[in-house]
């Protein structure tokens, strides 16, 4: 959904997104531009965040796409980072490598 966030934020949508990795950089260059971010959380224990964060779920638009299409979600207590600011930063921008290595001797 990367190649509409800058359609929907210039119309006053998507402000706030919630990701689970990296965005591409058009999304970024939006967020920039209208004022919007989005947000990542922790990866892997998505069933209990779900459980204890989320309040309200509706679907706005398109609920033939499933997944993919526009959500509100009410959520309360949600452990997030901001992964991309209207500052046009970019939480993933300097970590095309990787960050941490770990060996196991034999």
């Amino acid at each position: 959904m990367d190649s509409y966030v800058e359609q929907f934020q210039a119309a006053g949508g998507s402000q706030v997104m919630l990701a689970k990795g990296n965005r591409s950089r058009p999304v970024t260059d939006s967020c920039q531009a209208h004022g919007g971010f989005y947000l990542g959380s922790i990866g892997g224990p998505a069933a209990r965040l779900a459980q204890d964060c989320i309040k309200k779920v509706d679907v706005l638009e398109y609920p033939e796409l499933g997944m993919e299409a526009v959500w509100k979600i009410e959520v309360e207590g949600l452990p997030r980072v901001h992964r991309g600011r209207r500052q046009g930063n970019d939480f993933f921008a300097g970590t095309s490598q990787p960050t941490l290595q770990i060996a196991f001797r034999r």
